[in-house]
C-alpha cells in the first residue's frame, strides 16, 4: 500500500486536479489566483522510477502513455479522484504522519503509477506543457510541487556550510560573561547579554568557500547583507517580525553597504529577491553555482482549499514577489550544526550564527 504524509500525497493529487482542471492558473503575492489570466495544459509529464509518463488532454480524455502502454481515461474520473484525494488528505488529522487513500491508490495504478512521488535527477517534480495565446509558443514548464497542507518546507535548508562566523568584539568576555550566553534558552537573551557585556558581533567571514562564492554571483556585498540579516533576526524575540521582507526593510533604512538609495531606493529588496530566486532554481550552499536552473522554473503551490496556483520564471516578477513576500529567517538546529556558542580561535573570540529559511505557509 501506498503510505505518505500530507505533502507527498500532495504531489499525486496535484497531477490529477491539473488534468481535472486543464488550465495552469498564475498566482499574486497574496496566494490568489491573477484575474482573467490562466494557460490551457497541452500536456502533463512526471517522471517514474525508470520512464517519463505523459498525460494529454484530449476533448473529454486523458490519454496516458509511457512509450509502450496505453491509457484511455475519461476526464471525470480525474475530477472525480481530485475531490476525492483532497477531501482525504484535508481531514487527515495533524500530526498522524504517514497515511493511506486506497481509492487513490486504486486509481493511480490503473494507468500503471505506482508511487507518490516523482522520481527524477532533476529539482522538478512535474513538468507542464501550455499553449501560450500572447506568444503563440507552448513552453514545457518544470515545477517542483508545494503544498500549504502539510508544514511549510525549508527553501534555504541549513547545514555547517551556512554558517557565518562572527568576531567578538569591544570586549573579551570572561568565564562567566561566556557560561551566561551558553545557558541562555533563547538567541535573542543570548545576544542581549552580549551587548549588556559591552560586545558586539562583527562579521568575518562564510564559513563554507564555496557558499561564499556562490554570494558573490549574487552581490559582491552579499555575504555582508546576509550577516546583518541574520544578526537583527537572531537578536530580536518577536516572531512576526521574522520575515524576509521586515528585515530587508529594517536593513534598506540602515543601508551599511552605503548604496545610492536615492537613485534606486529598492537595492536591497532586489538582491535578496535575486538570491531566492537562484536558490529556489538551484543554488546550494556547497555546490558550486553556475546558474543551472535545475527546477527549470518554478512552483506549483497546492493551496488550503484544494486550487492549484503556480509561481515561475517564465513569469518572473510574480515568482520573485512571491518568494520575498511569503519567507521567513527561522532558527536550525544550534547542536546539530554547530553554532550559537562562544569560543576561542587563534586568540579570538568568535560565534557562528546559522542561515535558514522557510516558507512561512
Amino acid at each position: 500500500m501506498l503510505k505518505g504524509n500530507k505533502g507527498e500525497w500532495s504531489e499525486p493529487y496535484a497531477l490529477l486536479k491539473l488534468l481535472a482542471d486543464g488550465k495552469l492558473y498564475l498566482g499574486d503575492e497574496n496566494f490568489n489566483k491573477v484575474k482573467g489570466i490562466f494557460y490551457p495544459i497541452i500536456k502533463v509529464l512526471r517522471h517514474e522510477k525508470d520512464r517519463a509518463v505523459d498525460f494529454t488532454i484530449q476533448d473529454k480524455l486523458i490519454i496516458v502513455s509511457d512509450g509502450k502502454l496505453l491509457f484511455k481515461i475519461p476526464i471525470v474520473q480525474f475530477i472525480a479522484n481530485a475531490k476525492t484525494c483532497f477531501e482525504k488528505i484535508k481531514t487527515a488529522k495533524k500530526g498522524t504522519g504517514s497515511f493511506e487513500i486506497p481509492e487513490i491508490e486504486k486509481f493511480l495504478s490503473s494507468f500503471s503509477l505506482n508511487t507518490l512521488k516523482a522520481k527524477s535527477k532533476l529539482k522538478n517534480d512535474i513538468s507542464i506543457q501550455v499553449s501560450d495565446p500572447n506568444t503563440f509558443l507552448s513552453p514545457a514548464l518544470g515545477f517542483s510541487i508545494k503544498s500549504q497542507l502539510g508544514r511549510p518546507s525549508t527553501l534555504v535548508n541549513a547545514s555547517k556550510a551556512t554558517n557565518f562566523s562572527f568576531l567578538i568584539k569591544g570586549k573579551v568576555l570572561e568565564r562567566n560573561q561566556i557560561s551566561q550566553i551558553k545557558n541562555a534558552n533563547e538567541f535573542s537573551e543570548k545576544l542581549k547579554l552580549l551587548k549588556s557585556f559591552g560586545a558586539r558581533l562583527e562579521f568575518e567571514k562564510v564559513d563554507n568557500e564555496i557558499f561564499q562564492s556562490n554570494l558573490q554571483t549574487i552581490d559582491y556585498n552579499f555575504d555582508k547583507i546576509l550577516s546583518e540579516l541574520l544578526v537583527l533576526f537572531y537578536a530580536n524575540d518577536v516572531a512576526s517580525e521574522n520575515t524576509i521582507k521586515k528585515l530587508i526593510a529594517t536593513i534598506t533604512k540602515k543601508n551599511s553597504i552605503g548604496y545610492n538609495l536615492n537613485i534606486n531606493s529598492s537595492m536591497y529588496e532586489m538582491i535578496m529577491k535575486k538570491f531566492l530566486t537562484d536558490y529556489a532554481l538551484g543554488m546550494r550552499a556547497a555546490e558550486v553555482w553556475q546558474r543551472n536552473y535545475q527546477a527549470t522554473g518554478g512552483y506549483l503551490i497546492v493551496k488550503e482549499d484544494g486550487e492549484l496556483i503556480c509561481y515561475h520564471f517564465y513569469f518572473t516578477k510574480n515568482f520573485e514577489d512571491y518568494l520575498f513576500n511569503n519567507t521567513k529567517l527561522e532558527t536550525p538546529d544550534p547542536d546539530r550544526h554547530k553554532f550559537g556558542e562562544v569560543y576561542l580561535e587563534k586568540g579570538q573570540q568568535k560565534m557562528k550564527l546559522n542561515l535558514q529559511i522557510r516558507f512561512i505557509k
